[in-house]
């Protein structure tokens, strides 16, 4: 055990900051946006260069769904809504910064037993977007903070 704590605080300090993503603040009631920004913020952090750890002296993240609407572009000849534009903008507070992510992604809606399945892709599709511009930025603050 002692080992593996040494490890985690030489590999903190030689590769970068330790941080430790918290629960994001979710108002939409839909649990899957809350579970992929938090996926899509710790890909960034951990390919820009830091350590991720919720032991005691990390940084927090926190990440927080400033909005979500999905709005009705196209009708069936029955008059019911096919296709939606999502549209989602989020905030990561890390270090004292905010960083603000977002977008418009159309999805559709066929006909069938599909479920969530077209609308959880939107948001993939989503937050794949948003993930270079996310990279980009944490990757400014790690290199901001070594001057």
């Amino acid at each position: 055990m002692r080992f593996l704590t040494f490890l985690l605080l030489w590999t903190a300090v030689v590769l970068g900051e330790v941080f430790c993503v918290e629960d994001v603040e979710n108002p939409t009631n839909d649990p899957y946006i809350g579970y992929s920004l938090q996926r899509v913020t710790e890909k960034a952090l951990l390919e820009g260069g830091f350590v991720l750890s919720c032991e005691e002296g990390a940084r927090r993240v926190r990440i927080r769904v400033i909005s979500l609407e999905e709005i009705p572009i196209a009708y069936t000849p029955r008059q019911r809504v096919s296709s939606y534009n999502m549209i989602l903008w989020a905030e990561v507070r890390l270090n004292g910064r905010s960083i603000k992510v977002g977008g418009a992604v159309p999805y559709t809606l066929p006909s069938g037993g599909y479920g969530d399945v077209p609308r959880r892709k939107a948001v993939d599709d989503l937050l794949d977007k948003v993930y270079l511009d996310l990279l980009r930025r944490v990757r400014e603050l790690g290199s901001s903070e070594e001057n």
